[in-house]
């Protein structure tokens, strides 16, 4: 019998690939849509808690959250694993029971999990004490809630975009790896190469650093203005890059959202006024 854990990933995995906003890797949200976006999570329980609870998308019909990169952080066990599944696992059981209303944008911590490209943080390796937080937690059962875990976080989009010229993706590639950018990811099926050095995935997730031309150029080629990212540390919750680019960070004590109308323009020097920190949410 399937475990109901691995049952609850593999139909949320079902749901993301299935959203009806979604155009290739990219969704297309609502001009009317009162957006909730997150930047990265890993693993902060207390803080994805208040999100919720803020989005409230059970009593909003209009409301959208947006979340990426849950994984990774948090609380670990006395042996180092990782139980930030713990974390994603309540984000997904509000997708399945709300599947028009929360979306999940990829980030580079996902991809290096399921394809196993380590990443080392204070000495440990991430990716390694995630797989053992599954494996006391799940025993025999362990591997099939790793792979429909695995599959949940393979099937994310990369970005999405707002009618306002708003872009929500968890980064944009390095200014000098745009020249070996994949754009066609964004309209196709991922392949395996992607998720590769030099692929459209992982370039598209892990950059930083970005410039005020490389966003211009950004802007033209997918029709946006604005650009909503995580990815990078902010020591106050959020940082306005360029004028027009904010990066949030929702991970600490001083996390932020931004919350926003899709087809509501805001003026770059207004951009503030829509950030909420988290630890003020009501």
């Amino acid at each position: 019998m399937a475990h109901p854990i691995a049952e609850s990933f593999r139909r949320a995995a079902e749901l993301v690939a299935a959203n009806p906003l979604r155009q290739g890797n990219l969704l297309h949200l609502d001009g009317e849509d009162d957006v909730v976006f997150a930047g990265d999570i890993h693993g902060h329980r207390q803080n994805l808690a208040r999100i919720i609870a803020y989005a409230d998308v059970a009593a909003r019909p209009k409301r959208r959250l947006v979340l990426q990169e849950i994984i990774h952080g948090g609380p670990t066990t006395p042996e180092g694993a990782d139980r930030s599944f713990e974390v994603l696992l309540r984000a997904i059981r509000l997708k399945i029971a709300h599947p028009d209303r929360v979306c999940f944008l990829m980030g580079n911590h996902d991809v290096a999990q399921f394809t196993g490209n380590e990443i080392t943080k204070s000495g440990m390796g991430v990716c390694k004490a995630f797989d053992m937080g599954l494996e006391l937690s799940f025993g025999p059962s362990a591997e099939e809630v790793r792979d429909a875990v695995y599959a949940f976080l393979a099937a994310m989009p990369l970005a999405a975009v707002c009618p306002n010229g708003m872009l929500l993706s968890h980064s944009m590639p390095t200014p000098d790896r745009m020249k070996v950018m994949d754009w066609d990811v964004f309209g196709r099926p991922y392949a395996p190469k992607d998720f590769c050095r030099g692929g459209g995935v992982y370039e598209w997730t892990w950059g930083r650093n970005h410039s005020a031309e490389q966003l211009h150029a950004i802007g033209e080629r997918l029709g946006v203005r604005q650009f909503l990212i995580g990815h990078q540390p902010v020591r106050e919750g959020f940082e306005i890059q360029h004028g027009r680019a904010v990066i949030l960070s929702s991970d600490s004590p001083h996390g932020a959202i931004m919350a926003f109308n899709a087809g509501t323009h805001t003026p770059d020097d207004e951009l503030p006024a829509l950030i909420r920190p988290i630890a003020a949410l009501g």
